[in-house]
């Protein structure tokens, strides 16, 4: 599992109301003044996976497993966030190009997403301090601009924080359309997930 060619990844983000915002999702402080970002991220190397996580590299539909240095990389981030009185945001962009070093094969992929999160106990004293709603819209198109394989997803979401998120309920609905070369195919989804961490 060598990747001699190995990726370069730099960052950058503004924390442009000078105060910290961690990678929440939620503004379960309730901040009483804002937090804001705006962060870019750029990738460029060669190696053998065409997707990395927390858990390591793997491949994208309809890459294989190559040999080190198989597939050049070369990616782009854009992302905002913002928290303030019960309310979030955040938002990420991503262009991502693969190409092969085998089949000479290019490829452009293009998605991100953008979510609202607000916990409503904030505005009306009815509601309980540990519900909140969410909104969420997600596309890729992993053609870059085809306009065929384009998969996008609308969420609705409660959360239900029993201790912060290592302890939450989650129940949710989502919608998924995908454009195809001759039709498009739509999909109902609906989730009930109880998350438990130590």
């Amino acid at each position: 599992m060598d990747d001699a060619g190995g990726l370069w990844m730099g960052r950058y983000q503004w924390n442009f109301t000078k105060r910290v915002l961690g990678f929440s999702q939620s503004d379960l402080e309730r901040r009483d003044k804002p937090a804001g970002s705006v962060a870019i991220a750029a990738v460029s190397g060669e190696s053998m996976y065409t997707q990395f996580s927390g858990a390591g590299g793997g491949q994208l539909p309809g890459f294989e497993n190559g040999q080190s240095d198989r597939y050049r990389i070369r990616q782009a981030l854009f992302e905002t966030a913002w928290q303030y009185r019960g309310f979030s945001w955040q938002q990420e962009l991503h262009w991502k190009k693969i190409t092969d070093s085998v089949t000479n094969v290019e490829q452009k992929i293009v998605g991100g997403y953008a979510q609202a999160g607000m916990f409503f106990s904030e505005l009306w004293g009815v509601v309980p301090e540990p519900l909140e709603f969410a909104l969420r819209f997600a596309v890729v198109d992993p053609d870059g601009g085809d306009n065929e394989g384009i998969e996008r997803e609308s969420i609705l979401a409660a959360n239900w924080f029993f201790k912060g998120h290592r302890n939450k309920l989650t129940a949710d609905i989502s919608r998924i359309r995908r454009r195809e070369v001759a039709d498009n195919e739509t999909e109902t989804r609906v989730r009930l997930q109880w998350d438990v961490s130590f």
